[in-house]
């Protein structure tokens, strides 16, 4: 079966992805996306490439065509994500705050979440 996203790494490309897996200092999904390219740079099929990373067969092709598509960077980095909303604004935190660091409610030692 021909493989619609062929991947053929260029020596600095392959440089690079080795120093990512060496140095160790990025994300786990990082180097595991930079063993799969370096897998298949070096013609393994997508099934062991899965079997051996412990990752979906389609982990692989995703990686596979994200290279194809955008490049190194692409493939191995994360996208970024949209900012997550707030769930209090200024007031209610303040107000959240000031209750926390106030006095426990009468009756007890400490502030709690229980309901009694």
């Amino acid at each position: 079966m021909v493989k619609k996203y062929t991947v053929d790494l260029k020596t600095e490309e392959v440089e690079k992805l080795r120093s990512l897996i060496k140095t160790g200092k990025s994300k786990a999904r990082s180097i595991t996306r930079a063993h799969i390219l370096l897998m298949v740079w070096e013609g393994e099929i997508d099934q062991v490439i899965a079997q051996c990373l412990r990752v979906h067969v389609s982990t692989v092709e995703r990686t596979r065509a994200r290279y194809v598509e955008g490049g190194i960077e692409l493939a191995v980095q994360d996208r970024p994500h949209p900012p997550k909303q707030r769930k209090l604004d200024g007031q209610q935190e303040a107000f959240l705050i000031a209750t926390a660091c106030s006095n426990a409610p009468e009756g007890r030692n400490r502030w709690t979440v229980s309901p009694t």
